[in-house]
């Protein structure tokens, strides 16, 4: 069956393109012709699945066999991603990778801090813009923001971002999406005087600046967050 990277690239993971070929068979692994061939650990019937007919592991199997080969980070997001989109849940992770029994193994334990930090109650970023920004949040030893917040405007329902929500302070990932017309662009400012009016400060944060200048997203908002102190 497809494992490994090429079973993320059909899961449509983020970080993960199709590429080689990846196999897991009761066999050494070896590589040839471009396909890589996996010895995994024991696979249960519960470790596979079938995506338009093709023999494929779970996505929780999946998540447990990357963490051996991925980058902490695209690990993450990949987690993140799946979370997001419902194809798996915290107690689903946190089940395979107790009766797998991947102690000592090559990532295992990347993996289970990551499933370990996430509750089955509380939201999960919703694109690899949001769980980057919520690790360099994490790595300036912000405490973690609330995630999706709503609150009730005289504009309406507003959802944050992220919201530290004793400061009132909303963050907000800005992607490279347009506003679709100028009624959406008004309605973005009338969100924003709205929440103003409640004593919101609002932060935005693009792409570019998290990627090139991290170090001045994390100022500002602290700047922000140390002025909203009591």
């Amino acid at each position: 069956m497809v494992s490994h990277c090429a079973a993320a690239a059909l899961w449509g993971f983020p970080g993960f393109a199709p590429g080689s070929i990846e196999l897991s068979v009761p066999r050494a692994r070896w590589r040839a012709r471009g396909h890589i061939v996996h010895r995994p650990m024991p696979l249960a019937r519960a470790d596979v699945t079938k995506i338009d007919g093709i023999p494929v592991t779970t996505v929780a199997r999946t998540l447990i066999d990357i963490a051996g080969v991925a980058p902490a980070g695209v690990l993450e997001e990949a987690l993140d991603d799946a979370l997001h989109r419902k194809l798996v849940t915290v107690a689903r992770l946190r089940r395979r990778i107790q009766e797998t029994g991947c102690r000592g193994r090559r990532g295992s334990g990347v993996l289970a801090d990551l499933v370990g930090a996430r509750h089955a109650s509380r939201k999960v970023p919703q694109s690899v813009f949001e769980t980057r920004l919520l690790r360099v949040l994490r790595g300036a030893g912000f405490p973690p923001p609330a995630i999706q917040h709503k609150i009730r405007t005289r504009a309406g329902l507003a959802v944050l971002d992220f919201a530290y929500v004793e400061h009132r302070v909303a963050i907000e990932a800005d992607g490279f999406q347009w506003h679709s017309s100028r009624q959406q662009w008004d309605h973005d400012r009338a969100r924003r005087n709205a929440l103003t009016v409640l004593g919101w400060t609002v932060i935005h944060v693009t792409w570019l600046q998290l990627r090139d200048r991290p170090d001045e997203v994390v100022e500002a908002i602290r700047a922000v967050v140390s002025r909203a102190l009591p």
